[in-house]
């Protein structure tokens, strides 16, 4: 397979919500980041169809500054990826996937906060309505 197949196969394996960088992608393909770069802004109008080009971001989080950056971010924002109107990515790490083994989510369940006891001793007068 050629460098472009293994980089275009990387993108379509982000999975919906979550984000990679041009680094991570020119890292697990071994070449340059500025050739990443340059086939993901260069992809055509019917690639931009099928790979999830949008879920790539710079390694701080910036979204692109391109022709395609709010349909970048409006993609981002309606898949749940937290960015802020400045254009990054907010909480980086927890949307981050650099494919090394494990699933990177570290999004942990929401729990509910703890309700407060029920008082056992009763005011004078009132009964207990357990």
């Amino acid at each position: 397979m050629s460098k472009r197949a293994d980089l275009l196969t990387l993108v379509r394996a982000v999975p919906i919500g979550r984000v990679t960088t041009f680094d991570v992608l020119a890292q697990k393909i071994g070449e340059p980041l500025a050739l990443v770069q340059s086939l993901i802004a260069h992809l055509s109008e019917d690639e931009r169809e099928f790979v999830p080009w949008h879920r790539v971001v710079a390694k701080g989080g910036a979204i692109g500054r391109g022709p395609h950056r709010d349909q970048q971010f409006a993609r981002l924002v309606r898949e749940g990826v937290q960015v802020l109107p400045a254009g990054i990515v907010h909480d980086m790490p927890r949307f981050l996937v650099t494919f090394d083994g494990a699933p990177q989510d570290t999004r942990k369940p929401v729990e509910p906060a703890p309700q407060p006891a029920a008082p056992l001793s009763r005011s004078r007068g009132m009964k207990s309505h357990r």
